[in-house]
């Protein structure tokens, strides 16, 4: 029997009569966010709202030229409230806020004072921007995130009219540096043990989340979001457990559907005694801050190890010795969350003296 096709295309409940999640996508223009609404239908009439008011926009764009010059708090206001309809983390939009200040205000002062409004924009001004940056500000570093981040500012402000096609055309000649692989440490499963040992002593709410990341290879971030509801429970037993897709990082639900005796002891500990919201909650009764367990490890590893860890050492940890174990890709996508294999290949697959000696002992 056919599949009933659905009724209302890109319209997702979340709270059915109260919330739903709508997404569009208009010329390669896309925006997914949550309204408030009483029905479907109601949901499905805004988006259709909204991919009008767009296209309408685009269209008045065209018929003045291709783009309207505006000043730089105006371009701001508009794409303020762009950036809040495609994405809600706050640190999103402060990202935004921050390095368009830096252009726009700081850097446009001290160089081009000349410049007042957007159709001004050439290649040129972003290249001085980047010596800036790099220079100026010393962060040769940050570079490459930086210049994905004025991209992505310029692509909004092109979708939304303010600067010319001919200007993004110039702005893919404007390559970023090529990403740099971070040189992980070879430690030894031994210190791991002692660390983990250590950090049970003076921390214990800390030890529940980074054993967690360290058995299954997920972000700090979505694992201090997990809350108890999303255990699913056998009886007592807990089974599985539900990582929702707004506490990741693709916006993709990523349940972990298999855990071993020692994975589930562990959670079920987590449970016990547990009357808060959160699975991992710190020693206060809140939700562990990501920040916060951060900076607790590179100061302990420090400590006992000698080497400043983050909590996403143990994700790369995962990947690299799934690797050597020679685990089935799809397995360490299941467990880990990580949803691009490519990511999983091109990020992950380190090499190891472990391994180097394997290779050498097979040619002997």
């Amino acid at each position: 029997m056919a599949a009933k096709k659905k009724k209302y295309i890109g319209v997702r409940t979340i709270v059915k009569g109260e919330k739903y999640e709508i997404k569009w996508d208009v010329d390669g223009h896309k925006c997914q966010h949550r309204i408030e609404a009483s029905s479907e239908k109601e949901a499905f009439e805004q988006r259709m709202r909204e991919v009008l008011a767009y296209q309408e926009k685009k269209s008045a764009g065209k018929e003045s030229g291709g783009f309207r010059s505006v000043d730089f708090d105006t371009a701001w206001e508009a794409l303020n409230d762009d950036i809040k309809s495609d994405v809600k983390l706050d640190k999103t939009l402060g990202r935004y806020r921050m390095t368009y200040r830096r252009i726009f205000r700081d850097f446009r002062n001290k160089y081009f004072p000349d410049i007042s409004e957007t159709g001004q924009l050439r290649l040129s001004f972003f290249r001085q921007y980047r010596n800036y940056y790099a220079n100026d500000l010393g962060r040769p570093e940050g570079i490459r995130t930086e210049l994905i981040q004025v991209k992505a500012i310029v692509n909004r402000m092109y979708l939304l009219g303010f600067c010319s096609r001919e200007l993004m055309d110039e702005m893919r000649e404007f390559k970023k540096p090529p990403a740099k692989k971070k040189a992980y440490p070879d430690i030894s499963s031994a210190d791991i043990d002692r660390l983990m040992a250590e950090i049970k002593k003076e921390r214990p709410d800390y030890y529940m989340v980074l054993y967690f990341v360290k058995r299954v290879g997920r972000r700090i971030n979505e694992t201090t979001l997990i809350e108890r509801k999303d255990v699913v429970l056998h009886g007592f037993r807990p089974v599985a457990i539900n990582i929702r897709a707004e506490t990741t990082k693709m916006k993709e639900d990523a349940p972990l559907e298999y855990m071993d005796g020692d994975l589930l002891r562990h959670i079920h500990s987590t449970l016990s005694g547990n009357r808060t919201k959160w699975l991992f909650p710190n020693k206060h009764g809140r939700r562990c801050h990501p920040n916060r367990v951060r900076d607790f490890l590179k100061r302990k590893s420090r400590e006992v190890l000698g080497i400043g860890l983050t909590p996403h050492y143990f994700r790369h940890r995962f990947c690299t010795e799934c690797g050597k174990a020679n685990i089935p890709i799809a397995d360490v996508k299941a467990v880990s969350g990580i949803k691009d294999t490519k990511v999983l290949l091109e990020y992950y697959s380190h090499s190891t003296k472990a391994g180097q000696k394997q290779v050498l002992d097979i040619t002997k």
